[in-house]
């Protein structure tokens, strides 16, 4: 009995079948194997100008996936009908969304005995959820990387965790700070809609304001009317950013009142009929870029593990990003994934450069030294196997394991009591006490540990990590 990831192979052996080697394939411009939302196999043929495919070739190659498919078949085999077809919209959709099969080369020419060219051979996907993860026309954030080299638009960076509880958070708003108290001027945006927090960290009560889910919603429905420059929070405590030339901005989740879920609920049906979602959050982007200009930075807290809006905002939003794992199994098994999904170049890059990355090893809390270290070390290696296999590509030198900048070089965080818990970056009461706590939390967040993400990301991006108010004009 075959399962979902026999199928593609499956298909493979039926275009190896003699008969339809010798007859069939020669009549084929091209194949695009369709794998359904359910999983079944459908076929789209192309046939080369002038040349109709006969009808017995075309019900054997039905026989052969039936044979080799059997309930993993969708019965359909496709083939255009010229320029009167009515599903001519939908068949430039095929082509537009469909990637070259990995095992193209030679796999449907073996036993042919003259030289014509082979069918070139496409993969389609469909789904209604994690395409962001599958979409192999993705990297394209809102605004070229060369654009970002060039100081003239900001670095968009996601900070992604497989699984929840490795400080993810309460990193990126470390990263934050420090960007912004050595002179950048640095957005926060919370894409952790399922969770939201990022407001409770800055603010004491509970804000009435509008944020990302708002933005997907009324956007949609009031265009021009609804702006977003009204609902983008300044960050100006002197205790939070001191007395730079930086600046600090947050955009919330939204509101988390008796309406949240409801607003949720429509945001995840309206990415099921649509697919809009991937363009209204470049908008979105755009926008607050736009608002608060200029920027060196916008800093995107995804929620954790295969979650829709955190592979958007991976995939095809930003420039780079600061993922973090533990020394266990499951981080891997997650991490993997993740890092062989970004080993893909940038669209629209000059160089074809990858996705560059931060590695953050979040530890887990040890009582003695030496298994912290050992834990580092063996954390250490399997990011150095890892990135080996998944991240260059086959026949690419891989760099020297200890080379600190590269991607698979960790930044170790070791965790701390005083960040666990609820992280309060505001003062609660007007005694001295508080505030003397909130600048040792601040100083904590803002230490050499957390500022190793900050240099890495400005070296990567060709800025001076700290910058003067001469620099920043």
């Amino acid at each position: 009995m075959i399962s979902f990831g026999d199928t593609f192979t499956k298909v493979e052996e039926c275009f190896k079948e003699q008969d339809l080697v010798l007859n069939l394939i020669p009549n084929l411009e091209s194949v695009t194997i369709i794998r359904d939302v359910y999983g079944k196999i459908r076929l789209f043929l192309e046939p080369k100008t002038n040349l109709i495919p006969e009808q017995r070739d075309i019900d054997k190659l039905d026989q052969y996936l039936e044979q080799k498919l059997g309930s993993y078949y969708g019965k359909d085999i496709w083939l255009p009908q010229g320029n009167k077809d009515g599903y001519k919209a939908l068949i430039d959709v095929i082509k537009n969304q469909r990637v070259e099969a990995e095992w193209n080369d030679d796999t449907i020419a073996i036993g042919r005995d003259d030289e014509a060219p082979s069918p070139s051979l496409y993969i389609l996907e469909r789904h209604i959820a994690k395409q962001t993860w599958t979409n192999q026309n993705s990297g394209n954030p809102p605004w070229r990387i060369q654009l970002v080299d060039q100081g003239y638009k900001p670095a968009i960076v996601t900070f992604f965790s497989f699984k929840g509880g490795v400080g993810r958070t309460t990193a990126l708003v470390a990263t934050a700070l420090t960007l912004a108290r050595n002179g950048h001027r640095v957005a926060i945006v919370d894409l952790d809609l399922e969770a939201p927090g990022l407001s409770t960290v800055f603010f004491r009560d509970n804000l009435v304001n509008f944020g990302v889910i708002d933005y997907l919603l009324e956007k949609k429905i009031q265009n021009s009317n609804w702006s977003l420059r009204n609902h983008i929070l300044p960050i100006n405590d002197p205790l939070l950013i001191g007395n730079s030339v930086g600046k600090l901005y947050l955009l919330t989740a939204g509101n988390v009142d008796n309406n949240y879920l409801e607003k949720l609920a429509r945001l995840d049906f309206q990415n099921l009929v649509d697919h809009d979602l991937p363009k209204t959050f470049e908008k979105m982007l755009e926008e607050l870029e736009s608002a608060i200009r200029p920027l060196d930075f916008i800093l995107l807290d995804a929620r954790a593990g295969f979650h829709d809006i955190g592979g958007l905002a991976l995939t095809d939003l930003s420039h780079a990003a600061v993922i973090f794992g533990r020394q266990s199994r499951q981080s891997w098994d997650g991490l993997t994934h993740v890092i062989r999904r970004l080993s893909r170049p940038l669209r629209f890059s000059e160089e074809r450069e990858k996705l560059p990355l931060v590695l953050v090893h979040a530890m887990a809390l040890a009582s003695l030294e030496r298994r912290r270290n050992e834990e580092l070390r063996a954390f250490k290696e399997e990011a150095y196997r890892v990135f080996q296999e998944n991240y260059y590509d086959q026949g690419e030198d891989v760099p020297n394991p200890d080379d600190i900048n590269e991607p698979f070089s960790p930044i170790k965080l070791p965790l701390k009591d005083e960040l666990q818990g609820d992280i309060s970056l505001f003062i609660r009461d007007e005694s001295e006490e508080e505030s003397d706590r909130l600048k040792q939390l601040v100083a904590l967040m803002t230490n050499e540990d957390y500022q190793k993400i900050a240099e890495r990301l400005c070296i990567r991006f060709n800025k001076r990590f700290n910058q003067t108010e001469e620099e920043v004009i």
